[in-house]
């Protein structure tokens, strides 16, 4: 769980200031890193979100590691908790691999230092709409056991929507590009959006995906899951609809 930081936490600044640290450590092995997620959408809560930042290296191996190490405590009180630790090569060769993440940062990111690795990254259509659908089929059945262990359990439903929201609503971004629409920078608008392109409930979709720190255990626990059940049903029945064929379309 993120500590509880000032309101006046800058997470910009923050992940300036660790890039500094990091380019003082490897010099010009890192390429470049980029600030993405929350903090570069203008959606950070200092409440509970992270940093994300990506560091981008020409390699990745023992010795960069090693000139890594010690920036690990600093890096965790600027809330970068889980730094994306990539070498270009690695970058190249695992979009097939997570064409969502991907897809995500490109969309929705800052370059804080170097080249901009992001911008122009090739996403695979078919690949994309696959991992959709094991995402979107991976939280289907992790409700399922939820809603036998804690659907009495108003703590629980939202422990559990706080968990998946993230996942689901990456999913209902990636649904919005593959129907060529753009994707949303904050998760409120990615939720209007799928209700008007999707015919999924707004409010609901809200709910799992961009509500306030304390809303969620406001609402009824079976309410609650049983509309995550028909929202990812509905999302499911999208994605199954859409094309396997593969074509790669760049951003930039």
């Amino acid at each position: 769980m993120t500590a509880m930081f000032s309101k006046s936490f800058d997470a910009r600044a923050a992940a300036v200031e660790a890039v500094e640290a990091t380019k003082q450590a490897l010099g010009d092995r890192l390429l470049g890193a980029a600030l993405y997620g929350s903090a570069a959408a203008g959606d950070f809560n200092a409440d509970h979100s992270d940093v994300n930042v990506a560091f981008v290296l020409s390699m990745l191996g023992a010795s960069e590691l090693e000139a890594l190490r010690p920036l690990h405590d600093s890096w965790a009180k600027r809330r970068i908790t889980r730094p994306l630790l990539l070498s270009k090569e690695s970058l190249d060769r695992s979009l097939d691999v997570f064409p969502l993440e991907y897809l995500l940062i490109r969309e929705c990111h800052e370059t804080l230092s170097g080249e901009d690795l992001f911008r122009g990254l090739a996403i695979d259509t078919g690949e994309l709409r696959d991992q959709i659908e094991r995402t979107l089929r991976a939280q289907e059945m992790g409700l399922a056991w939820t809603y036998l262990a804690v659907a009495k359990t108003p703590s629980g439903a939202s422990h559990w929507a706080a968990r998946s929201g993230t996942a689901i609503a990456a999913s209902a971004s990636g649904l919005l590009h593959l129907a060529g629409e753009p994707v949303p920078a904050k998760r409120a608008l990615t939720a209007e959006r799928c209700a008007s392109r999707f015919g999924v409930d707004a409010e609901s979709l809200r709910l799992l995906v961009a509500c306030r720190p304390g809303e969620r255990e406001k609402v009824d626990a079976v309410k609650l899951l049983m509309s995550a059940q028909s929202i990812l049903s509905r999302l499911i029945e999208v994605v199954e609809g859409l094309d396997r064929r593969s074509s790669t379309v760049s951003g930039g």
